[in-house]
């Protein structure tokens, strides 16, 4: 939870009517003249507000300086020259939002509310699918054929347009590079690929080349718009193994999704499309009702950049089918049916 708010602005009035305004409504609230100043304070800070423009290091430079010391820390600026290029160097530098001068206390307290929401989501380290991967698999290769990556040989052999790629011969871990190449050589255009026993991949191999070898197969898989499904069986593992297998799968499957849900304008444009209906950029800021058209056309871009949203030829704007995946996946958040499990992490692309 959010108690203590660091505020910075150069401006001694606007740190006075800020201070008075938050701590009605219960927040400790510290102060700071200038970007040094916020350096000094932010160690027990939850939130940090940050003006733009100040003398000496100004508000971007002291972002960068925050994101060095405390990554995690959101950060909101505040400027009083909005532009679509002050968000998005601001936004590229780790800020979480941005408000404009003058802002009144409900905006501040608006901006707090989804500081803690994007909190909650960035806490979320791993999430899995409760149906069986191998028949989660089956059904998309039947279709659209696919390449499994496994030990579990006997399991998939009868499973048609299926292509195997062995982890093992000769009862020992095959060479990296040689599953790569039989994979290069197989995959096709909207494939489902299932890798299974990643847990057997550090047997031979050290962590850095696993983790390679998965951003690989994560890079190719997206390009040939392929279904990708990874699983591990963590049951036997050691804690300091499993953790340290978990953490390598959830790198991949977050840095998915991360983008587009860590900032709550962007999971609110998500949830506003999931209905299937295509919006103008009008309807969108009319419906979600932001008046701040810098900050709206941020969000839309970075989205669609991302291969979340897509535009019609009326320049409507849509889900792809990427962004249906992802509101799916905040629906069930929503729901609360996304449960930590012990063998599988599946990850959508097309």
């Amino acid at each position: 939870m959010i108690n203590r708010i660091l505020f910075v602005d150069d401006d001694e009035s606007i740190l006075d009517a800020a201070k008075t305004a938050l701590e009605v409504y219960g927040y400790e609230v510290i102060t700071a003249l200038s970007g040094e100043e916020c350096l000094d304070k932010i160690k027990n800070a939850d939130i940090v507000f940050l003006d733009i423009k100040m003398p000496g290091m100004d508000g971007i430079e002291t972002l960068k300086k925050i994101k060095e010391i405390k990554p995690s820390l959101p950060v909101i600026m505040i400027t009083a020259y909005a532009t679509v290029d002050t968000a998005i160097e601001a936004m590229k530098e780790g800020a979480s939002d941005y408000i404009r001068k003058p802002f009144n206390i409900e905006e501040l307290e608006s901006s707090i509310l989804a500081a803690i929401e994007d909190i909650k989501f960035k806490k979320i380290e791993e999430f899995y699918e409760r149906e069986d991967y191998f028949e989660k698999f089956k059904k998309i290769a039947e279709k659209s054929g696919g390449i499994c990556i496994t030990r579990e040989v006997e399991r998939v052999k009868n499973i048609p347009n299926t292509i195997i790629v062995p982890l093992e011969k000769d009862l020992e871990p095959r060479k990296l590079e040689e599953v790569k190449k039989d994979i290069e050589k197989n995959m096709g255009k909207n494939f489902a690929i299932l890798l299974t026993n990643i847990e057997y991949l550090l047997k031979k191999n050290n962590v850095d080349e696993v983790r390679e070898f998965l951003e690989w197969l994560n890079r190719k898989s997206s390009s040939e718009k392929c279904y990708l499904i990874f699983s591990a069986n963590l049951k036997n593992m050691e804690e300091g193994e499993r953790e340290m297998l978990q953490d390598l799968i959830t790198d991949i499957h977050l840095g998915i999704l991360s983008d587009s849900i860590s900032n709550y304008i962007r999971r609110k444009i998500i949830s506003l499309l999931s209905s299937g209906e295509k919006y103008p950029f009008t309807k969108i800021a009319q419906e979600l009702g932001i008046e701040d058209n810098p900050k709206l056309s941020f969000h839309l871009k970075k989205l669609k950049d991302d291969g979340v949203l897509e535009q019609d030829e009326e320049k409507r704007y849509h889900l792809s089918n990427t962004g249906k995946e992802i509101a799916e996946f905040l629906n069930s958040i929503k729901k609360k049916k996304v449960k930590g499990g012990k063998e599988i992490m599946w990850i959508p692309f097309k």
